[in-house]
């Protein structure tokens, strides 16, 4: 795997001293498209310390959180213990097939080279009810961080930790199994920078 012990290493203790910050715009705008549908099981994929997960579960989401910084895990535990919160790699989890009325990916799948990023992608749309709702945002090509560092793979550059910037083609691509709902260009600014963003909303 790509730089994945170096990638391991980065998030394993970067939740430790962060603050709890509330939760990513993108959690509020997906939420906003499943509070009247009767949608209760979400998983979030690469949760971090948890602050959408806590969101989701305040609006009465049933929530299963995945990642695999234990700083991040260990966080969210501690603030609800109501959270299925599993320690683990998203790229070795054999999620049950059915089990999630929605799935949440804010910035967790834009780490892997272009082999697993589908596999994982597979394994999400089994993973996927019927009707459920998938949401996703990685990386674009449009970032200002694309192509700088040492160059990986195509549309993968280390800088710091390894990044694969999406470009809406390939964010497609990857969402074949799903019915595309919306796949949209997005940006703000992050650490004095504009950070660009590919957005999706898919269903089963």
């Amino acid at each position: 795997m790509i730089n994945s012990m170096k990638n391991s290493d980065y998030w394993k203790n970067k939740w430790l001293s962060l603050p709890q910050e509330p939760a990513n715009n993108f959690a509020i705008r997906s939420y906003s498209l499943i509070k009247n549908k009767n949608l209760k099981a979400l998983l979030d994929v690469g949760c971090g310390d948890g602050r959408d997960s806590l969101y989701f579960f305040k609006k009465g989401l049933k929530i299963t959180a995945i990642d695999f910084s234990a700083s991040g895990i260990e966080k969210l535990k501690s603030q609800s213990p109501h959270i299925n919160c599993i320690l683990g790699d998203i790229r070795k989890i054999k999620l049950q097939e059915n089990s999630f009325n929605v799935i949440y990916a804010h910035l967790s799948l834009h780490y892997f080279d272009d082999k697993t990023t589908s596999k994982i992608f597979d394994n999400l749309y089994r993973a996927l009810k019927k009707r459920g709702l998938i949401f996703v945002k990685c990386k674009s090509i449009d970032d200002a961080l694309f192509g700088k560092g040492q160059k990986i793979a195509e549309n993968m550059y280390k800088k710091g930790h390894t990044r694969h910037f999406f470009s809406k083609e390939y964010m497609s691509e990857k969402l074949k199994s799903f019915k595309i709902i919306r796949i949209r260009k997005t940006s703000s600014v992050y650490h004095n920078y504009k950070s660009a963003f590919i957005e999706a909303i898919a269903t089963k």
